[in-house]
């Protein structure tokens, strides 16, 4: 027998057989860019939520760190300074003007909210639209400055992505930022304890993410001030 009639004899593959080993390699393809496409979003979530812990911590941090800064003057004069107590009083002992405020009290009467997406600035496409974090005014105290700080990270999604509710059930992402005061008397939280004779200050720190539909929030005792 030839080498020409062997190679005759032998048979090749199909068409149909090549059709389906391509359907085949086809499906692994594609199973394996959907698990690309699921770890990159994965991984981008948990790099959110990160940034997220940190933030919070954040702000925790810089009003835990100045709560005995008053806002509402000027550091430079030292017009006030703290007693043992904790409250605000005059270089001479006598009371302060009556709208300098402690950090906590600055925040409670002054709250950050942001929703829909809507904060100070957007998306950020130019970097010549970036605002700066900081103030760098030397007549304002540490909780005007920390403010002004927390107000350009939560307000610009250039720090934290943020989304709509596709489902339009929410509003989507939102960022707060509140103090409550627990006490006895005038501007107190409504059910405060008739047991507190002192007052606390409760910051919370709140930020939804995913479209709203993932919560961090962290409270803290932001101040507290003895009565005599």
């Amino acid at each position: 027998m030839t080498n020409f009639t062997k190679k005759k004899l032998q048979k090749g593959i199909s068409l149909v057989e090549a059709l389906v080993s391509t359907a085949i390699v086809a499906i692994g393809f594609l199973a394996v860019f959907q698990l690309v496409n699921y770890s990159v979003n994965s991984i981008d979530v948990s790099a959110e939520r990160t940034k997220i812990n940190y933030i919070t911590s954040m702000v925790a941090e810089d009003m835990i760190g100045s709560r005995d800064q008053t806002a509402n003057t000027n550091p430079a004069s030292k017009q006030c300074s703290i007693n043992d107590y904790g409250q605000t009083v005059a270089l001479d002992g006598s009371a302060c003007p009556e709208n300098v405020r402690k950090f906590a009290e600055y925040i409670k009467e002054s709250p950050l909210e942001y929703d829909t997406c809507s904060g100070l600035g957007g998306p950020i496409f130019d970097k010549a639209a970036m605002t700066d974090i900081y103030k760098n005014s030397t007549t304002e105290g540490a909780p005007e400055n920390k403010k002004n700080r927390w107000e350009v990270i939560l307000g610009e999604d250039r720090y934290l992505k943020c989304r709509q509710d596709p489902s339009g059930d929410t509003d989507g992402d939102t960022k707060s930022v509140r103090v409550y005061k627990i006490c006895t008397g005038d501007g107190c939280m409504p059910g405060s304890p008739s047991t507190v004779f002192d007052e606390i200050y409760i910051g919370r720190v709140e930020i939804n993410t995913n479209g709203g539909n993932k919560r961090r929030s962290l409270y803290f005792q932001a101040d507290y001030i003895f009565k005599e």
